[in-house]
């Protein structure tokens, strides 16, 4: 169903084109406009060398090929149409050596301006509050089939909205509807950056790739999770997003307040065997999550599933600020959210969440910055979370330089997941990024890259620390 509207939309959109080719159809507010288009191209050469690879299924390397095109059609002074899509063209080498294509619509949506308002509508990424990484924006899911090392402008699924913003002087007024829930994107399960990867596979049949169990795995016959995502027409009613977020400015001070209601990242159900004898198995947490890949793929050969991911309802209120004193440009982002999330027992339960981020960002001498932020989110009820048992939930410190030199820059990036025990903090994980950044011409863009990640198997960084890896790229602008 979301396809089909997708359809529609691309389809009255494309109307609106061809009518505004036509002068007869066409309108100018005053007589000097004329209407024009503009176009942006780049190709993206994107090379990764695995650092750890430990065992015969895990990608020796990845080749990312991916083309990207923006259009942007100003028929009236007043009225725009926004498109852009990519095309990925992906290889991997090693373990299971592959070839995947893909191509998406990323953003396809119509604008009108006036004096005091503007209005959109169609595809499109919203980004709300003033940190980087801020918990206020929640209103496009995330999309993960580039890892965590997606380039920013990807990092988003874009979703079908209305956005309408209305302009007080120096504030601002914005409220946007979903009129139904936009599924991230998922990864396949093949690739080396996917939800469940091959080592989970590795050690459930010690690498015998003629299993007569992963045979059909492999050749996607089945899949161990299943998504159930609202996809009819009633599901409308219930599968909304709705919020509004204020912003104003005032010299060097600058406030926002947000509200947001809609599903988030799909959360796994599980069977209810399964939960129940999850729960009467003795043991710490960690020792009852240790289950061979084995005990999930046997009943899914049956076409069977012990897990389905389906998206739930929370519910978000929160502000944030951001203020320039004596050289340093300090930004704070809170938000409040009652979230459905997994308790120890694996079961659904809805937590009181308070989440915050904070920055110091300071230029040290021309051309050389530093950022020093944090990230933590407390659990607001009794029960415990899955992962997660303390009252302060894997807050995070990080500390980032960057350097600029004409059109190209470096960047050093530290970051610490920490556990906050009674006596002393311990580090859970940490991710070290370097990346140097090239532009010898406006056309051409070289960087090159080095991602570390270690840490607790329970923590972000520590369940990917296999993918640690070394990256070569080029853009190519046209």
């Amino acid at each position: 169903m979301k396809k089909f509207f997708s359809l529609i939309f691309y389809a009255i959109s494309l109307l609106f084109y061809l009518l505004f080719l036509f002068p007869n159809f066409s309108y100018a507010e005053s007589e000097e406009f004329t209407p024009f288009s503009s176009s942006s191209f780049y190709s993206l050469t994107r090379f990764f060398l695995d650092l750890k690879k430990d065992n015969s299924f895990e990608d020796l390397a990845e080749f990312k090929q991916r083309f990207f095109l923006e259009t942007n059609y100003k028929p009236s002074e007043k009225f725009s149409i926004l498109f852009s899509g990519k095309l990925d063209l992906n290889y991997f080498y090693g373990g299971f050596s592959r070839f995947q294509n893909f191509f998406d619509v990323h953003e396809a949506y119509f604008s009108f301006s006036g004096e005091i308002f503007s209005l959109s509508g169609g595809r499109k990424i919203v980004s709300w509050g003033i940190c980087d990484g801020s918990p206020l924006d929640v209103v496009n899911r995330p999309d993960f089939r580039d890892g965590i090392f997606a380039e920013q402008k990807f990092l988003k699924t874009p979703g079908i909205l209305l956005d309408l913003s209305l302009l007080f002087g120096s504030s601002s007024l914005q409220v946007v509807y979903e009129p139904f829930f936009t599924p991230p994107q998922f990864v396949d399960i093949k690739g080396d950056w996917a939800i469940m990867n091959w080592r989970s596979l590795y050690i459930a049949f010690e690498g015998d790739k003629s299993s007569d169990q992963l045979k059909p795995l492999l050749d996607g016959q089945f899949q161990p999770v299943v998504k159930k995502y609202p996809s009819l027409f009633s599901d409308l009613l219930k599968s909304f997003g709705l919020g509004f977020y204020f912003s104003s400015r005032m010299e060097l001070l600058q406030l926002v307040f947000a509200a947001y209601t809609g599903f988030g990242f799909p959360l796994p159900f599980f069977d209810p065997v399964f939960s129940q004898e999850f729960a009467r198995t003795p043991g710490t947490l960690e020792q009852k999550l240790d289950i061979s890949a084995a005990e999930i793929l046997e009943p899914a050969s049956r076409g069977e599933s012990f897990l389905k991911l389906e998206p739930k309802r929370y519910y978000m209120l929160g502000g944030g600020w951001s203020y320039d004193i004596s050289g340093f440009l300090l930004k704070n982002d809170l938000a409040f959210f009652v979230s459905p999330l997994p308790d120890l027992n694996l079961n659904i339960k809805n937590f009181p969440l308070l989440s915050l981020a904070f920055d110091i960002e300071k230029e040290i001498i021309p051309n050389l910055i530093s950022i020093a932020g944090t990230r933590t989110t407390i659990n607001l009820s009794r029960d415990k979370i899955v992962f997660l048992e303390r009252g302060i939930i894997l807050p995070s410190i990080s500390l980032r330089y960057e350097i600029y030199f004409g059109q190209s820059s470096l960047s050093l990036l530290q970051a610490f997941i920490l556990d906050i025990p009674i006596e002393s903090p311990k580090i859970r994980g940490n991710f070290f990024v370097f990346t140097s950044l090239f532009k010898p011409y406006d056309f051409l863009e070289i960087s090159v890259g080095l991602f570390l990640l270690s840490g607790k198997r329970t923590s972000p960084f520590g369940f990917f620390k296999d993918n640690s890896s070394v990256l070569f790229s080029l853009k190519l602008y046209i």
